[in-house]
């Protein structure tokens, strides 16, 4: 399994540097054109879920590439999860497998989508 890591500001703006990853990566996995749109549209629905300016700290965002899925967990320093079920119903129909974790630093957001067929 292949692991990579970004880690960036707590900006707005840094959101798109981690679209642009995502795309590249998943990509590299051999997932498809409307997969790869699925996974970043997916990516920005989970930071609708937080106030991403009011974070303190980085954001550290890990992707995990194996031959039968792409695993990606976001680690949201002081984070509060917003009540944002249109953001969270968006999510379940692009992401195969969504979990949300609070912990006593912030939240860990966890997605994993298979490839087709599996």
């Amino acid at each position: 399994m292949d692991q990579i890591m970004l880690t960036i500001p707590p900006k707005a703006e840094y959101i798109m540097v981690v679209r642009l990853t995502l795309s590249g990566i998943a990509a590299r996995a051999g997932f498809d054109f409307e997969t790869i749109e699925d996974l970043k549209m997916a990516i920005s629905e989970v930071f609708n879920l937080f106030e991403i300016e009011k974070l303190k700290g980085k954001i550290s965002v890990e992707f995990n590439i194996a031959s039968e899925y792409l695993d990606i967990r976001i680690d949201v320093p002081n984070g509060e999860l917003t009540d944002n079920e249109l953001a969270k119903m968006i999510l379940q129909t692009l992401i195969d497998e969504a979990e949300f974790e609070k912990t006593e630093d912030g939240h860990i957001v966890k997605l994993k989508k298979y490839h087709r067929g599996v």
